[in-house]
């Protein structure tokens, strides 16, 4: 049987978009998209980057895209931080006369706790994996956004919330394996 150039491109973007997708999510991996595959785990910016890098590779225009959202309500430790507001990276790309939402930041295994762990047809929107919290932002918009207290000064439940994020991420997988 014959694909056409245009089934074939569409099944290489969904198996780039479902590689990235597999990798776990974690915010103590890779910070970028060339490290995250090495690293095996990596945070929205890390799987947005190496998204970006590969539909760039297959000859598509995309661009990072980012906003702001509310951390999830657990672990218990996200109550010690000053803000639950964070910033979430994904990825559009230009596909037939717009730009497509492309968000492959959360691994299947957590959509047991509710994440949104999106589906990619190749050619429409995903879901976005976090619910923005304010306007989006694209490269050559001003300033990108940035969280209310962020560089104000040490984070005094950042480091114990990150711990406790990322041990609660592999438990979920653990369970979801057992």
């Amino acid at each position: 049987m014959q694909v056409s150039r245009r089934e074939s491109s569409e099944e290489g973007r969904v198996r780039l978009y479902e590689q990235v997708r597999a990798v776990p999510y974690a915010t103590d991996g890779a910070h970028d998209g060339e490290s995250l595959l090495v690293v095996g785990r990596g945070d929205c910016l890390a799987k947005a980057g190496y998204l970006l890098a590969g539909l760039r590779a297959q000859g598509l225009v995309a661009r990072p895209v980012r906003w702001l959202y509310l951390l999830p309500p657990r672990p218990d430790e996200v109550y010690g931080l000053r803000s639950r507001e964070d910033v979430h990276t994904a990825v559009e790309v230009w596909l037939a006369g717009r730009w497509v939402m492309v968000d492959a930041t959360f691994d299947p295994p957590l959509a047991a706790v509710g994440f949104t762990v999106g589906q990619w047809d190749g050619a429409t929107d995903t879901a976005p994996a976090c619910e923005p919290a304010g306007p989006l932002w694209r490269p050559g918009e001003g300033p990108p956004p940035m969280p209310r207290g962020h560089g104000t000064g040490p984070d005094p439940g950042g480091p114990a919330y990150r711990t406790a994020f990322n041990r609660w991420l592999r438990d979920v997988r653990a369970a979801g394996e057992a």
